[in-house]
């Protein structure tokens, strides 16, 4: 796989590219509405994409009267997208098409809390992947997703990451990874990173503006805008989980909108593990202990939520994460946004979004790449 730089493309090269990854396929009529470019431009920059590989022509369909509509689309396993997730027991990494096929999935379990033990086993998977992937293929770069937040220190980024403080302190965020010499790397917060991806390639596409509450181990955020990220000056804007740093000991342990903190509490209150159909029976019974759960979890979210509310007046709110989707939507239909209101009259309020089951953290790394390449300003 070779760098994508190697491709020679110009920025109307790809702003054709970005245009038919965000349409899925589209017609050289289509792409000169949606560029602004004239028709005799298309053309040509159509032919030297096709001369590339990068761009296949597919089916003609009849739109009008004349001749039949020639939809072009990416060609398959030609620009691809690295994804790398850290966290404290895991570490994933991908290869992904792009607007495409997961083209290889690696994960290994284990203790990763360590950062010199971590990076030693991010880069054998990475590493790995890259191999597997086609020669002839174009990567768009690394994302990496992973908990904490940045600091510059001495002119060289640095991440203060909870699962080893000191020991991510040390580490160069520009050169721990072997690939950096050859590919592009870009690094987010896992709430970040998980925004952006919704923005991209997930339920956010088609929204002006919203908030990405993530739901993992613990609570994270990110703010988009227009299809662009909001970072803050040292990247570290969207930090929900400050909202819940002064809450008591109980809420931290039992009550946080965490796959964790429900499976700990309902474990001691049913004596068992969490199943999906206890979950679904529960639910549907309107079991105390669950619905007691539902009602912390949620006066836990609401503050900060209506603080985002004020401050940034999303279009909308999405709820994504590893928290079961049945307790996800619940915890919609609960939540109680509040705006600013002057009399009988209040502000709009945003609709709330529920993701679908997905892992928010691998669409997150694996559309960093992407979004800087073709969506950046």
């Amino acid at each position: 796989m070779k760098n994508i730089e190697l491709a020679e493309l110009i920025p109307s090269h790809i702003a054709v590219l970005r245009e038919i990854h965000r349409q899925g396929s589209a017609t050289r009529v289509d792409l000169a509405e949606s560029t602004g470019l004239s028709p005799q431009s298309l053309t040509r920059l159509t032919k030297e994409l096709l001369n590339k590989g990068l761009i296949v022509e597919g089916e003609r369909r009849q739109k009008q009267r004349g001749q039949p509509a020639i939809f072009l689309s990416i060609k398959p396993s030609k620009l691809i997208s690295i994804g790398l997730v850290i966290e404290h027991d895991a570490i994933t990494c991908t290869a992904k098409e792009l607007g495409g096929e997961q083209l290889v999935f690696l994960k290994k379990q284990g203790n990763f809390e360590q950062a010199a033990f971590a990076i030693e086993q991010v880069n054998l998977m990475l590493n790995a992947v890259i191999a597997q992937c086609p020669d002839d293929a174009y990567g768009l770069g690394i994302g990496v997703s992973i908990p904490g937040f940045f600091d510059k220190q001495n002119e060289v980024w640095r991440l203060i990451c909870w699962l080893d403080t000191e020991g991510w302190k040390q580490v160069n965020l520009d050169t721990f990874l072997d690939a950096s010499a050859t590919f592009p790397v870009y690094i987010e917060n896992d709430g970040r990173s998980a925004a952006i991806g919704q923005a991209v390639e997930g339920v956010g596409r088609n929204v002006g503006s919203f908030f990405q509450l993530l739901m993992t181990k613990g609570i994270g955020g990110g703010f988009v805008k227009q299809g662009k990220l909001l970072r803050g000056s040292n990247g570290n804007a969207g930090e929900f989980g400050f909202f819940s740093t002064n809450s008591d000991p109980e809420t931290i342990q039992y009550y946080q909108p965490t796959t964790e903190c429900l499976d700990h509490y309902l474990q001691e209150k049913w004596g068992k593990p969490l199943a999906t159909a206890d979950l679904n029976k529960a639910l549907h019974e309107q079991e105390p202990h669950l619905q007691h759960w539902l009602n912390r979890a949620v006066s836990h979210i609401e503050p900060g939520l209506n603080a985002i509310i004020a401050l940034l007046d999303p279009q909308a709110i999405i709820l994504a994460g590893r928290l079961p989707l049945v307790i996800r939507q619940e915890l919609s239909k609960r939540v109680r946004l509040s705006g600013v209101t002057y009399g009988q009259y209040r502000a709009p309020l945003p609709q709330i979004i529920v993701a679908p089951e997905q892992d928010s953290l691998i669409l997150g790394a694996s559309t960093l790449p992407v979004a800087r390449y073709f969506y950046a300003e």
